[in-house]
């Protein structure tokens, strides 16, 4: 029972749900403190959020969520196309949030000029917080999930509901409930006039 209840869906979705979760979290938290020393202004302190630092970040976390969605009530197809958009949404994150961490004067560097209104301050000293490594896991999640559909979606039992075509003669959803057949009989005993509960 626990194997068939992981051999679906459920788990790919979990992740990229996760991932997405966690990506907007990051992308609302500061990313990278910087101290400007400007000669007309004076010591100024900027912080970039991840909104500001790495605008992928948000937009990829809105991708994921809706990609765990469309894990769930896709069919085989499109659990593969959601797969593989996940892959490459989680990388761009992925790559967007390293560069940060890799050079964070240019994820600070908008806010910078925004603060001191001039661009290409020499005296700028940079701090990156943890979050960044936040949005990290998150792409990595999000790639996970994505790959998990790509490779296991042909796998996964495909939702049904009643107003799909009957299956092939003979199936359960072929065979009539007792009620169902006793329905023909009631009507016609109601246009006739009579009462069919006695």
């Amino acid at each position: 029972m626990r194997a068939a209840r992981l051999d679906g869906p459920g788990p790919a979705a979990v992740l990229a749900m996760v991932g997405g979760a966690l990506g907007l979290l990051a992308a609302s938290r500061p990313w990278v403190h910087a101290v400007v020393q400007d000669p007309v202004l004076g010591r100024t302190s900027v912080t970039a959020s991840g909104r500001q630092a790495a605008a992928v970040v948000p937009a990829v976390a809105l991708v994921a969520l809706a990609g765990g969605v469309a894990l769930l009530l896709a069919r085989t197809l499109g659990r593969r196309v959601a797969g593989l958009l996940l892959v490459l949404a989680g990388a761009a994150q992925l790559a967007a949030a390293l560069a940060v961490v890799r050079s964070p004067e240019s994820g600070v560097s908008d806010v910078v000029a925004r603060a001191v209104g001039a661009v290409g301050t020499t005296d700028v000293h940079v701090q990156v917080t943890g979050w960044p490594w936040l949005a990290v896991a998150s792409g990595v999640l999000v790639a996970a999930a994505g790959a998990l559909a790509v490779l296991r979606a042909r796998h996964w039992e495909v939702r049904t509901t009643r107003y799909d075509p009957p299956g092939p003669p003979g199936s359960p959803a072929e065979d009539p409930a007792p009620e169902d057949a006793a329905a023909p009989d009631t009507w016609d005993a109601l246009s006739r006039g009579e009462d069919p509960t006695r």
